[in-house]
């Protein structure tokens, strides 16, 4: 009998145990970025600063998430969901980029027509080993929605590749970046370089306990001879 009991409390713990063990696998977070202006692949979205909240579920290698990007002075508004996938150095991220026209007068956010929606869906692939080198390389392809060819009418399959290397002085996340596009797409009239550049991350200590993420982004597009800047926070 004492070992029947022994044997079910250690049972008991075993269960438990498990059971906190998933719980802590399953994490919660939200994030909110203010911007100067909402910079993406060679180009600047709005004409003001950018609101930028964000929430995201994740568990163990998958994790999935909403992201908004909203212009104070109404000139672009963007929702964004995705769900991501982790396995070695590879991760693969599905998003679903819906970027209605504005000032927005209707949201058509359940129209998925093709021609019609404000939709783009866009499969990443990003390569990284972090803890190996500095190198990362970035391969999307936009799969359906709001990338047509206009004389056509077909899906451009618009493609970006994005290798980079990171540098880490003073504590800080550097990023050199050179994205191109391999051929005529959503992006450029044929294959280019679109977007040159360079951000840095670094985490300026207000307090003993309060410390907050500042980023500074420039990029070139040699297509449009265009460039910006933007800095931004993380709150």
């Amino acid at each position: 009998m004492k070992k029947l009991a022994f044997i079910l409390v250690l049972l008991c713990f075993t269960i438990a145990s498990e059971a906190q063990d998933s719980i802590r696998r399953h994490s919660i977070s939200a994030s909110l970025d203010v911007y100067s202006a909402h910079l993406w692949r060679g180009a600047k979205n709005g004409t003001s600063i950018s609101i930028q909240p964000a929430a995201e579920y994740s568990y163990g290698n998958f994790s999935a998430g909403i992201w908004l990007a909203y212009s104070i002075d109404r000139s672009y508004t963007e929702l964004d969901l995705y769900a991501s996938y982790s396995a070695g150095s590879f991760t693969i991220t599905l998003y679903d980029y819906f970027c209605p026209p504005n000032p927005v007068k209707q949201f058509e956010f359940f129209e998925f027509t093709e021609g019609k929606t404000k939709h783009t869906l866009d499969l990443n692939v990003v390569y990284a080993q972090p803890e190996k080198h500095p190198f990362e390389l970035l391969v999307a392809t936009m799969v359906y929605g709001d990338d047509l060819n206009s004389e056509t009418g077909n899906n451009y399959f618009s493609t970006y590749i994005e290798p980079a290397v990171h540098f880490h002085p003073w504590k800080s996340d550097f990023k050199i970046f050179a994205g191109f596009t391999p051929a005529a797409s959503y992006y450029a009239d044929q294959a280019a370089f679109i977007n040159l550049g360079a951000s840095i991350s670094y985490k300026v200590k207000i307090h003993r306990k309060v410390v907050i993420p500042v980023t500074a982004k420039f990029m070139y597009n040699p297509v449009d001879e265009k460039a910006f800047f933007a800095v931004g926070v993380n709150l």
